[in-house]
């Protein structure tokens, strides 16, 4: 029986070879997209989900709330925290403090902690964590050489396999052996780790013992261990909640915690901590992670979303065409019945056929998207490794997709086939007009295009949007700015480097400071401007500059002027967003008007400059003070006019490293920090685009079939019609109207959608453009062009057809 049934559905798909291939292309298509959709959702859904007790792990979160209703969120604590929650709370099972990134440079000194070769040296960005031998009992790790244990003593660094490779060529030889982190400290090998997995949020190259921090604290990061005033998000912690305990009660006792902490103190801003959820930490944007690439939910099943449309597409276009050329059929199912055969055996037989082209699509689908793995990078910011996503789980998936995708394609189809009466098909010809009565087949269509049109729509906006945010006036100017990573323990050279600098004749400014104009970095603090005694109702950010860093970044004064560079009282300048919050409308009137920050001593407002990006076009511009703190100078910027950039940076780096030469150089284009602002943005926009081709792609694909079959079916028709006059373009209209009809009704359905959309896509960015009516417009008369011209090449060659020839058997 089942040789059988092979036998015919290989005869009837040769024989019907052309639509067999476009269904085969079109499904192949599908699924290679959606597999390819499907496993970059798998991998970023299953970041630190191996971890044993992952479910009952949280991070304590900081709130901060200040008297004018604003506040943040932190993942950050103050350093006292972790110990006062493991006396206070015992019900915590577990309380690991965690430290990081570092960003270290790593100095190579072999055998002797005391060796004067210091030519190996290495800059690890985004590397270097601080964790004492509990971490190691929350999160499940493997080691290769020694134990946690040795994380409880100070100056001791555990590496990776890889990093263990690549400082002493064998990780076997590394343990005992010294490095010495950011030129101040010497710390022994003492155990090596297997490389972490992808899919894990914790840096792990580079684990220094978290006492090395509790012994000199000044050395990693800010604060002290007594210092309940001071934050940064670098300081996490961790806690492991006993079974069945609920995140409700554990909030409470935190609460209770805040209170005794906090409320004794005298800032005016409300301090509370509370738990997030360890599965969070790989999703949420506001709180960030370690690896600083957290990737919302939303985002995901956007993606996930996209992959199930063009799934469907491809689906609807099997059902779409195998059901159409039910009536090519008819005759031969009538015969079959006839014969015998039961209702059952016939969609038996066309399942069989079924699933013979779906086989063929997925095992093609499946090499496309094994080949394709690489662009997966560039898209989605993921690794490109065939292991990652290639997995039995993998297999078990493509083989129940086989069944469900051979159920899904083939069952209406079968249904349809296999029902039609004996009777009625020998005593009459069954319907060939496609469109007649067969409502189904027309929603299949619209859904189609409707789904193309909504990531048409999508890309126009998002392409529309970055180019807003790329002709953005900043508040400063980003080309031509080359930006140095700065090693605070050699501050005192700074000015030897600046004026080596000077004189390459390129160089036209050089400036220090703890961080550009527009950043990441959040640094922010208490002031008082009306009254010196009392804190005003918010907190304003901060920047550390120095006094050249207006020019070379070309930022606009509105009153008074930058400090010298050379000045060490203490000065500030101010932005018009301060002093908007402060009430104050004459910048000139400020200018002399002293400020106290913090604990400091009341100081001079020097100048005024007109707004600037402090982050990214999706957030407000900050209240900004800028003043001179030679010590927070972790960034150099030099201001350049070259005609040859290669050159004059290679120049650059000669002069650093001359006056350097125990810090590795590394710098980069400011555009660039920039545009990793939007990277997510521009890597949605790509796959709106992509998607959006494949969407279009797939929907042409069966109309383009559809048409045929319209084609086929009417010949006669066409024929008669040419003998009786009718041109070319009236048979054309005529062909392709129903089709237009059905693309018509879904741009009506797809508009209101797409603006929903984009509109809560758009919402995200603080500075955005309009969503403009001529953007449905030219998604309208793309979609009605393309569908013309798909469905126009099958009408057009029917009608150019000789009517003898289709007229020959009536």
């Amino acid at each position: 029986m089942l040789r059988n049934n092979l036998k015919i559905a290989y005869r009837n798909l040769a024989r019907h070879r052309s639509f067999t291939l476009l269904n085969t292309l079109g499904l192949s298509v599908g699924v290679a997209a959606a597999l390819l959709l499907f496993m970059v959702v798998r991998y970023e859904l299953s970041f630190d989900t191996f971890h044993a007790n992952y479910e009952r792990i949280y991070r304590v979160v900081r709130q901060e709330t200040y008297p004018d209703g604003s506040g943040e969120v932190t993942p950050g604590n103050p350093l006292p925290v972790a110990a006062a929650l493991k006396t206070d709370i015992p019900q915590f099972e577990k309380v690991v403090p965690v430290f990081g990134t570092l960003d270290p440079q790593v100095t190579v000194l072999g055998s002797d902690p005391d060796s004067r070769d210091l030519s190996t040296k290495f800059i690890e960005d985004n590397e270097g964590l601080m964790v004492g031998p509990e971490f190691f009992q929350l999160f499940n790790y493997q080691w290769l050489e020694g134990t946690p244990d040795v994380l409880a003593q100070p100056n001791v660094v555990v590496l990776s396999r890889k990093f263990a490779n690549k400082y002493f060529k064998d990780y076997q030889q590394a343990v005992g052996k010294y490095l010495r982190i950011n030129n101040t400290t010497t710390m022994q090998v003492g155990g090596v780790l297997e490389d972490a997995p992808a899919n894990t949020d914790f840096p792990l190259n580079i684990v220094l013992s978290y006492e090395s921090k509790r012994a000199k604290p000044e050395l990693f990061g800010f604060g002290d261990f007594e210092n309940w005033g001071s934050t940064s998000s670098s300081d996490q912690i961790f806690v492991l909640l006993p079974e069945k305990y609920s995140v409700a009660s554990a909030n409470a006792l935190l609460e209770k915690f805040s209170h005794k902490h906090y409320d004794s103190r005298k800032e005016k801003d409300k301090k509370t901590h509370s738990l997030s959820p360890f599965a969070d930490v790989h999703h949420n944007t506001e709180l960030d992670n370690y690896k600083d690439r957290a990737v919302p939910r939303e985002r995901i099943r956007n993606i996930a979303i996209v992959g199930t449309l063009i799934l469907l597409m491809a689906c609807i276009n099997f059902i779409n065409i195998y059901s159409a050329l039910a009536t090519k059929r008819a005759k031969e199912v009538g015969v079959r019945k006839v014969l015998g055969s039961q209702k059952s055996q016939l969609v038996a037989q066309f399942l069989t056929e079924t699933f013979l082209v779906v086989l063929g699509s997925v095992a093609v689908g499946f090499g496309l998207a094994y080949a394709a793995i690489p662009l997966l990078e560039k898209m989605f910011d993921v690794p490109t490794d065939p292991s990652l996503y290639v997995t039995p789980e993998l297999c078990l998936w493509l083989l129940g997709g086989l069944l469900a995708l051979t159920l899904l394609a083939g069952m209406y189809p079968a249904l349809v086939l296999s029902s039609f009466s004996p009777l009625e098909v020998f005593r009459k010809k069954v319907s060939r007009g496609w469109m007649g009565g067969l409502t189904l087949r027309q929603s299949l269509i619209v859904f189609q295009f409707a789904a193309a049109l909504v990531l048409i729509i999508g890309t126009v906006i998002n392409l529309r949007q970055m180019e807003y945010i790329n002709q953005l006036d900043l508040g400063f100017v980003k080309e031509g700015v080359y930006t140095l990573n700065m090693d605070t323990e050699y501050g005192t050279r700074n000015e030897a480097l600046r004026n080596e600098l000077l004189q390459i004749p390129e160089v036209e400014t050089i400036s220090y400071a703890s961080d550009p104009p527009s950043s990441t970095n959040n640094w922010a603090s208490n002031f008082s401007f009306t009254n010196m005694s009392e804190d005003e109702d918010f907190q304003v950010s901060m920047k550390m500059a120095d006094g050249d860093y207006f020019k070379a970044y070309g930022m606009e004064f509105v009153a008074g002027g930058p400090y010298a560079v050379g000045d060490t009282n203490t000065k500030f300048v101010v932005n018009e967003r301060l002093l908007k919050k402060l009430g104050v409308k004459d910048p000139a009137s400020v200018i002399g008007h002293k400020l106290r920050m913090g604990n400091w001593e009341p100081a001079p407002i020097v100048g005024v400059i007109k707004d600037f990006h402090t982050h990214s076009a999706k957030e407000e511009t900050d209240p900004i003070l800028i003043t001179h703190v030679p010590k927070f100078y972790w960034s150099g910027a030099v201001k350049l006019q070259s005609q040859n950039l290669p050159n004059t940076i290679e120049k650059v780096k000669t002069a650093y490293e001359k006056i350097f030469p125990e810090v590795p150089f590394t710098g980069k284009f400011y555009e660039e920090s920039i545009e990793n602002f939007y990277q997510a943005e521009r890597q949605t926009g790509l796959l709106y685009r992509t998607f959006a081709g494949l969407t279009v792609f797939i929907a042409c694909l069966g109309l383009f079939g559809l048409a045929a079959f319209t084609a086929e079916q009417r010949t006669k028709e066409i024929g008669v019609r040419k003998v009786l006059g009718a041109s070319v373009a009236s048979i054309t209209a005529l062909l392709s109207k129903d089709f237009l009809k059905l693309v018509g009704i879904a741009i009506i359905i797809a508009s209101p959608i797409a603006y929903y959309l984009m509109k809560s896509w758009m919402e995200g960015f603080q500075y955005r453009i309009g969503i403009e009516w001529w953007v449905f417009v030219l998604a309208a008369v793309l979609a009605l062009a393309v569908a013309f011209l798909t469905v126009s090449f099958q009408a057009i060659k029917a009608a150019l057809m000789n009517p003898v020839k289709s007229l020959r058997s009536e």
